[in-house]
């Protein structure tokens, strides 16, 4: 083939064809489909979308998957709070985001009925803890009730004990918790619950099974503190067992130990090396990189999910962006996780609507 024909070859590759009109067919129906709904696909100013290009909601009904923000940090037990802001962050890296997975063309949208609630606003008592805590429950009791499935963008560690409250009020949930810290601390600095002791009061209040509880990544400060973890039945992969021994087999324990059960993903920030991720509550060297957790979360597709959250960014201690933009690419893969599975409980296909 001469240059001529090489040249023509490549013209009629693309002649005629438009941004979006990519070769897979599912993937270029659903850019059409988008596109006429009057989704701006490109721009990154969109105030109107929510995260990933989700449409802004809190009417609940028909709603597979709702994202939510919990901007709130004032249980953290040191002085570095900022995860308020960690939402805000993350929806604007978001925008970067495809609303297409390019690893196995799953897209989200068009298999669930997806909206962004917006960030929970605290209107009962918003300065103290318990209160707060109470209000995320109640919220998140409804999306038990109706069958919703919550992808949360936090905010302190602390709100994970209040989502597990509420979405296992009726029946103890499997959990999956990737961090560099245990989280079952009793009475850590005179209160009864925080970000370091979340787990243990989920566990004693009946709201999480330990012995169905994969921890993965520990290390560094407060390990010394986690007896309740390997008392409880807590299944612990330091980050060093999950470095040498790879994330397949990181995987495998969780398929093992979890099973079938209903299961709630859990990330603190702070699981990601310091390198990759300074903007954290409290940064930790030597732990797992971006792709390692994006491999874990890959490879709990066919598990049975019922909700995910990603915590403790605080994107104020990270003036380059990295930090919220790596949190940003997890939850997306989060998001079709849960979208994988929320689609094979539902047996059928529900496609989000932006009109």
């Amino acid at each position: 083939m001469n240059k001529q024909e090489r040249m023509e070859k490549y013209r009629k590759m693309v002649e005629g064809k438009g941004l979006w009109e990519v070769d897979h067919p599912d993937v270029r129906a659903f850019y059409e489909r988008a596109e006429a709904e009057g989704v701006e696909l490109v721009s990154n100013n969109v105030p109107h979308l929510g995260l990933f290009r989700a449409p802004y909601s809190q009417n609940l009904d028909g709603v597979d998957i709702v994202i939510i923000g919990l901007p709130m940090d004032i249980g953290v037990p040191n002085p570095r709070p900022g995860t308020r802001n960690a939402p805000r962050a993350v929806r604007f890296w978001g925008l970067d985001r495809n609303m297409v997975n390019y690893a196995n063309n799953l897209c989200p949208f068009d298999i669930c009925n997806i909206v962004d609630y917006g960030d929970l606003e605290f209107m009962d008592n918003p300065y103290d803890l318990t209160s707060n805590l109470n209000e995320i429950s109640r919220l998140y009791g409804e999306f038990k009730d109706r069958n919703i499935v919550p992808l949360t963008i936090g905010g302190e560690h602390t709100c994970t004990f209040a989502t597990l409250r509420g979405l296992g009020k009726d029946e103890p949930l499997a959990v999956v918790h990737l961090d560099a810290h245990g989280d079952t601390s009793v009475g850590f600095q005179g209160s009864e619950v925080s970000d370091a002791s979340l787990f243990q009061n989920a566990a004693c209040g009946g709201y999480i099974l330990p012995e169905k509880m994969v921890q993965i990544g520990q290390r560094g400060r407060g390990i010394i503190r986690c007896d309740f973890s390997t008392n409880s039945g807590m299944r612990r992969i330091m980050a060093d067992e999950a470095q040498e021994k790879g994330m397949d087999y990181v995987v495998s324990e969780i398929k093992r130990v979890v099973g079938d059960h209903p299961c709630y993903l859990t990330i603190d920030t702070d699981c990601l090396d310091c390198g990759e991720m300074p903007g954290t509550t409290l940064p930790e060297p030597f732990g797992l990189f971006g792709r390692e957790v994006r491999d874990i979360i890959r490879g709990m597709y066919g598990m049975n999910l019922v909700g995910a959250d990603i915590m403790e960014l605080s994107p104020d201690f990270d003036q380059t962006g990295k930090s919220a933009c790596l949190a940003a690419g997890l939850a997306f893969e989060m998001m079709c996780l849960l979208a994988e599975s929320k689609a094979r409980q539902n047996g059928e296909k529900h496609q989000t609507h932006w009109k």
